[in-house]
């Protein structure tokens, strides 16, 4: 029990424990005056046993209560049953024994009043019309009829009745349903319903000891989804909130006694296997991790027809103690290694989406330099382009030069130009570097980079207007080329600026296969194939513009 839990149930406790020996005292007083006993032990033996019995009753309870000095709240204690089970019947004989002795009327509060602590508003109010009910039979049978002022007093004190049980048994499942609100936000998360991370260190804490008593394993497996941002940003915060949501109940389906699941992180799930080997939690969390990827799918596909252009996938670590362990905190971090490795043994391309998700909320300025280390990597892995993206951007910016482009078109353009191949990470290298000629097969790969690169700059907040470039960079202006058979002025001005100069570079840039043209045998092709692949309106200005840049280039060379 944490702290702030066990000194509220204290505090409630205490006044509980109060309220229960006040009415046990009332219950004295009332005998006391219904006899007129003076102080000290002059008065009757049967008395003094009744009176000795009481003491005793009073102390017992008492030290039952302030000995564990905490209640659970949660449903009523053996002691206050037993004393219920005690003064219900006491306060009805001595009802009888005292005959019109009006006073007495007050103790079938007693009981009313235990049972409203002890049994809450249903509880207590169905003692209260118990007991007044049964007062009123009391008095009917005693003088075999009801007169006017026992009727009356007895009416007042049925009203009295009622309203103190209703109203303490109303405040104490007040309490207890705090008490339980107030667990579930400390211990659940609110969005999966699973235990929340905190919460989760607690009971794993609680587990491993009960393993080491018991001399038994525990698995534990972190599930993390793939590049979570990504589909937050495509598809919105709202639909990431319906998949995690979606998660939590999966889990929370699957995963029964003496397993348990728990959020770990924002996109991070943790379950736990008592006595289970590491070897079957494996099977179990693959088998989940298929349902979760299905679910989450589906969740996606109601957003838009297609599936989503990046798969939903899960990565997963796993770690046994004792095996791999011997604690909460190395168990955690030897699952956490586990998942790291899996997570960057992928690739390239899973480099790729993580630097892209650290981005997705940067301006373009801010972004530049990661992008620049992105675009390092495509020259590594595409030899034979090494600069390209470079010289792309440097001859595009060249004609937007002579367009007298605005300064914010010629942003769109320089970062669009620089990262036109981008998507040629998702392309294998034994097809970016052939020498010879490619298959049909290998080609429809390759003319596939334009819509992987716009696909994975789409989440980018501020990338919205560079994604089309390079998109459509390969479209031709007589609407042969690819991936959308765009034509004319269909193409975006800037996509038309890069495909001329995606072309002269290529063109002017020896290759595995070719030596590359002179300037003058690269413009001859231009415009031969001005109005079919070019922009007729743009070859002589592009030759004209990037002349210069030409030159200079095959200076330094």
């Amino acid at each position: 029990m944490r702290k702030w839990e066990q000194k509220r149930a204290q505090e409630i406790s205490e006044y509980i424990l109060v309220t229960h020996i006040v009415s046990l005292l009332i219950f004295l007083m009332i005998v006391f005056s219904f006899y007129n006993l003076p102080l000290g032990l002059h008065f009757p033996l049967y008395l003094l046993f009744m009176f000795i019995i009481f003491t005793a009753t009073i102390i017992a309870y008492t030290a039952g209560k302030l000995l564990p000095r905490i209640t659970t709240l949660e449903q009523p204690q053996i002691d206050e049953i037993l004393l219920l089970a005690v003064i219900f019947p006491l306060a009805f004989i001595f009802l009888w024994y005292s005959h019109n002795f009006f006073g007495a009327k007050v103790l079938i509060l007693v009981p009313s009043i235990i049972a409203s602590t002890s049994l809450g508003k249903l509880g207590g109010t169905t003692a209260a019309v118990l007991t007044s009910a049964l007062l009123f039979f009391l008095d009917y049978r005693l003088h075999n009829y009801l007169p006017p002022e026992i009727f009356q007093t007895n009416s007042i004190i049925t009203g009295v009745n009622l309203l103190l049980t209703w109203l303490v048994g109303g405040l104490m499942e007040v309490e207890r349903k705090t008490r339980q609100e107030l667990l579930q936000l400390a211990d659940y998360d609110q969005l999966t319903g699973l235990y929340n991370h905190r919460y989760l260190q607690e009971k794993l804490a609680l587990t491993l000891q009960k393993a080491a008593a018991e001399n038994l394993p525990v698995s534990f497996a972190l599930l993390d989804i793939d590049q979570f941002k990504y589909f937050n940003t495509v598809y919105g915060y709202q639909k990431g909130d319906e998949i995690l949501a979606n998660i939590g109940q999966l889990l929370g389906e699957e995963i029964k006694e003496p397993c348990y699941a728990a959020r770990y992180g924002s996109d991070e799930f943790a379950l736990v296997f008592p006595g289970k080997e590491k070897s079957e939690a494996t099977r179990v969390t693959s088998l989940i991790k298929e349902k979760i990827v299905s679910r989450a799918t589906v969740s996606l596909l109601d957003s838009e027809r297609t599936p989503p252009f990046k798969a939903f996938t899960i990565v997963t670590g796993l770690a046994s103690y004792p095996a791999d362990a011997d604690g909460v905190s190395s168990l955690v971090r030897a699952a956490e290694n586990d998942l790291y490795r899996t997570k960057y043994s992928r690739g390239d391309a899973y480099l790729y989406y993580s630097i892209i998700s650290e981005i997705t909320h940067l301006k373009v300025k801010e972004a530049f330099p990661t992008l620049q280390t992105l675009v390092a990597l495509i020259n590594i892995k595409d030899r034979y382009t090494f600069g390209h993206s470079e010289r792309v951007m440097s001859y595009s910016l060249a004609l937007a030069k002579k367009l007298s482009l605005s300064e914010e078109e010629k942003d769109t353009l320089r970062y669009g130009a620089y990262l036109h191949d981008l998507g040629k990470i998702e392309v294998e290298s034994a097809i970016l570097n052939k020498t010879g000629s490619l298959t049909e097969r290998e080609w429809e790969i390759m003319k596939m980079h334009t819509i992987l690169g716009s696909e994975i700059v789409k989440p980018l907040l501020f990338f919205q207007d560079i994604s089309p470039i390079i998109r459509s960079h390969h479209e031709n202006y007589d609407g042969s080329g690819y991936p959308d058979g765009l034509k004319g002025e269909e193409i975006p001005l800037p996509a038309r600026i890069v495909r001329l100069a995606d072309s002269f570079d290529a063109m002017t840039t020896d290759r595995p296969y070719k030596k590359a043209l002179t300037f003058s045998q690269a413009s001859q092709e231009l415009q031969k194939y001005a109005g079919k692949h070019y922009d007729p309106l743009l070859v002589d200005l592009f030759l004209e513009a990037v002349k210069e840049a030409y030159e200079k280039r095959n200076t330094y060379l």
